[in-house]
C-alpha cells in the first residue's frame, strides 16, 4: 500500500470518527508533539554539554534508591 492510499484511509477514519474518538486523536497528537519538543530540547542540552554522567546522578540520589 502506497503512502497516498494510507493517508486516504486515515482521512476516511477521521471523518467517520465520533466526537469522543476525535478528542482522543487530538490528545494523542498533542502528546506526540510535546514529546518531540522535549526530545529536541534534551538533544540540544546534550550538544551544549548540559548533562551529568549516570554515575554522578546515581550517587547523588543513592539514598532514595
Amino acid at each position: 500500500m502506497n503512502i497516498e492510499t494510507r493517508k486516504y484511509k486515515i482521512i476516511q477514519k477521521v471523518i467517520q470518527s465520533s466526537d469522543e474518538q476525535l478528542a482522543k486523536i487530538e490528545a494523542m497528537l498533542k502528546e506526540e508533539s510535546e514529546l518531540e519538543a522535549k526530545l529536541e530540547k534534551a538533544m540540544q542540552q546534550v550538544k551544549e554539554g548540559k548533562v551529568k554522567p549516570h554515575s554522578e546522578v546515581r550517587k547523588r540520589y543513592e539514598k532514595w534508591l
